[in-house]
């Protein structure tokens, strides 16, 4: 199912870069995202792949309301999930296997990894999703990194 969605994010584009300012936070409840084959709005998700031109990713900013859960189950075809939380706290269940979530927590989920959520507490959950294929990192940051020669300079 496509993601298209529609927001009001600032963003600048250079020759090897882009860069999009979503807002604060709290401001997640701004976005909607439309599932017409679903029937369904999501309030609190944006996807941001669309805004930056990610060829290889995709990246959701998410809210949890205090006392919310993601009402179904889902696994991926070939990616895999990195879950980083920012704020707030709950609960993640990956395959029957329940634990708690809170800002700093970090959880990958293998593409065949049935998951779900839910925020327990009285306070928003905050959390950024990244989506990339499963196994297609062919080397790490270190390996893959080559330094440029040019001095730093930075602008008065």
């Amino acid at each position: 199912m496509p993601v298209n969605q529609t927001a009001d994010i600032r963003t600048r584009i250079g020759a090897n870069f882009s860069a999009a300012y979503t807002g604060p936070l709290a401001r997640l409840d701004d976005y909607k995202l439309e599932l017409p084959a679903l029937k369904r709005t999501v309030k609190g998700k944006l996807f941001i792949k669309q805004f930056l031109g990610l060829s290889g990713m995709q990246i959701s900013m998410n809210k949890l309301p205090a006392g919310a859960a993601v009402p179904f189950y889902h696994q991926h075809r070939e990616n895999e999930e990195a879950y980083i939380f920012l704020g707030g706290s709950g609960e993640m269940q990956i395959d029957g296997e329940v634990f708690a979530v809170e800002e700093g927590t970090i959880v990958r989920v293998s593409p065949a990894g049935s998951r779900t959520l839910r925020n327990i507490s009285d306070s928003d959950l905050y959390y950024i999703c990244v989506q990339a294929k499963d196994g297609s990192l062919n080397s790490e940051t270190m390996e893959d990194g080559i330094k440029s020669a040019d001095p730093v300079i930075w602008p008065s």
